[in-house]
């Protein structure tokens, strides 16, 4: 969870509406970290070892494990892994998301971060 909060804690302090010193590219490479560890951290909640490493499919592994992960932090982990090309099969490449889409990825990742910093407290 540290680790999580470290890549998200970075892409929302480069969102704040100040000129970033990152790119949009890294900007988004936090998204993608700090989604991917927050599924992780859910998961290890309930003593699971993630299986995959995109976000559409760690969203519908975690889940099986919450079902109060919502229709829109779906949608943000979609989002989030349509811009990732390397697993792409239908060769659409990579382009880098519109500072719109990096503020759609923040607020649902927020959404989902919330989700899991509740889960953890009740252990």
């Amino acid at each position: 969870m540290r680790y999580a909060n470290g890549f998200f804690q970075a892409f929302q302090k480069s969102m704040d509406g100040k000129l970033s010193r990152f790119s949009d590219d890294l900007l988004y490479n936090f998204a993608v970290m700090s989604l991917e560890k927050y599924f992780v951290a859910l998961l290890a909640r309930y003593d699971w070892n993630a299986t995959h490493h995109m976000p559409i499919a760690l969203y519908k592994e975690a889940v099986t494990f919450d079902p109060a992960l919502t229709e829109e932090m779906k949608q943000t982990a979609i989002l989030v892994g349509k811009f990732e090309a390397i697993c792409s099969l239908d060769g659409f490449g990579y382009r880098t998301p519109t500072i719109s889409e990096l503020h759609q990825m923040e607020s649902g990742i927020l959404e989902i971060k919330n989700l899991v910093e509740k889960r953890l407290a009740e252990i």
